[in-house]
């Protein structure tokens, strides 16, 4: 398990510790216990060998809060919540389960029993095993590509790659097939990172698609995985890429208003292509509504026309080949699930239940449409090519998330696949 202290501190230093200033949770009731995945979902590693015990499941029990002073303890999933106490940076911790951003935990030095942000709590042990893909703050696209290049000789028989376009600024674009689509009755989507602040989403992806070549993949249900949608929005995001159009971008959001931060952590919060139009609002679903940046921006801007973009035209040109059965939009901030777009639709209805089986494993809240994003690619998947999709919202904190963040994200996610085959197979 990879860790870079310094950057993590340097990270949690940034980010502070209180969670005032993140989304509020929905309440919803929470189990006494960790969920368990639905019934009937196996685990992520292979069978055992005959006579042989299963191998226990992963699991976040005792973990120390890790930060640069204290976490609120607060007496349910809300900051709203009445303040039970302080939790002090380095307290060792047990937790007793996760409900959308938050874990119950318990102080075992004094029996107090609450709920503290997720993202800030550092396993003892291991929990989580990949040989390949490794945890890191900064998931960045080299990489992810030679992740993918190792996965391949890994894993030869069940891993097809292929490119699925250019983005903006010529970058490639990686398409994974897991298993054998010729012959699979079932076909999922899913992709990543469509907003460059959110990488760790790209790390999940990989993580994910690693977790299910190690297990055999499956004959039945064939996997597609654009693991980072947005390369350049990544870059730009983690420092990496500096052009100087992207000066002429901030000084345009700081002319109008949009922005007062300062050039690099402006960039830090990246979520645009390398165009500056918001590939999350560029899609053919009442894209004409979409609350637009004036001008192109790093968020917010819905570009000039539907599909404008390269890695929209991409991403769309690959759903219609396809006869998918759900697709799944990875993202960072909220920990919860978005199932709805406008109307209730057939597609959105069987969203829901979809939706509901992996809230269920990962402790994450269940939402309708909010009324007011409109030119996603979950909306336009469900609307105008009638597919059951969502959108998981994966993190504790707003993005980009530190790597703390990405061990609650795992052993919340990691049978995910698991669940999403079991269902297309039941649908």
């Amino acid at each position: 398990m990879k860790r870079i202290i310094p950057l993590l501190i340097a990270v949690l230093l940034f980010s502070g510790c209180k969670e005032n200033e993140l989304p509020q949770p929905v309440e919803i009731a929470f189990p006494s216990e960790e969920p368990a995945a639905p019934e009937g979902t196996p685990p992520v590693s292979a069978c055992p060998a005959e006579g042989m015990p299963a191998p226990e499941e992963p699991k976040m029990e005792y973990c120390s809060v890790v930060c640069n002073d204290a976490v609120n303890l607060r007496e349910s999933p809300s900051a709203k919540a009445a303040l039970l106490a302080e939790i002090p940076a380095g307290t060792r911790v047990r937790v007793l389960g996760f409900e959308s951003r938050y874990a119950k935990v318990e102080v075992p030095e004094n029996g107090n029993i609450g709920y503290m942000i997720a993202g800030y709590l550092m396993p003892e042990n291991s929990v989580y095993s990949a040989a390949v893909v490794q945890p890191t703050a900064l998931y960045t696209y080299e990489t992810m590509m030679a992740d993918i290049a190792a996965l391949q000789v890994k894993h030869a028989n069940l891993l097809l790659v292929e490119t699925l376009g250019a983005s903006a600024a010529g970058q490639d674009i990686p398409l994974l097939v897991l298993g054998d689509r010729d012959t699979a009755a079932h076909h999922v989507f899913v992709q990543a990172s469509i907003h460059g602040r959110e990488h760790m989403t790209s790390l999940l992806a990989m993580a994910l698609s690693e977790a299910w070549l190690d297990g055999g993949a499956s004959s039945e249900v064939c996997f597609h995985v654009v693991p980072m949608v947005n390369p350049d929005g990544v870059s730009i995001s983690q420092g990496i890429l500096r052009d100087p159009s992207l000066e002429g971008i901030y000084k345009a959001d700081i002319s109008s208003g949009r922005t007062e931060r300062k050039y690099e952590d402006y960039l830090a919060l990246w979520k645009a292509n390398y165009n500056g139009v918001d590939l999350n609002r560029n899609f053919d679903a009442l894209w004409e509504n979409v609350d637009t940046a004036p001008h192109i921006s790093s968020e917010g801007y819905r570009g000039d026309f539907p599909e404008s973009e390269p890695e929209t035209q991409a991403i769309s040109a690959y759903t219609k080949r396809y006869p998918f059965a759900a697709t799944v939009s990875y993202h960072c901030t909220g920990s919860l699930i978005y199932w709805q777009f406008g109307t209730n639709s057939p597609a959105d209805d069987m969203a829901l239940a979809l939706a509901k089986l992996l809230g269920s494993g990962a402790g994450y809240s269940i939402e309708p449409d909010d009324g007011i994003s409109f030119g996603g690619y979950k909306d336009w998947a469900s609307s105008v090519m009638g597919i059951p999709s969502l959108t998981v919202e994966i993190g504790s904190r707003s993005a980009p998330l530190p790597e703390i963040d990405f061990y609650n994200i795992w052993i919340r996610n990691r049978n995910a696949f698991e669940i999403i085959e079991n269902w297309v197979k039941n649908a």
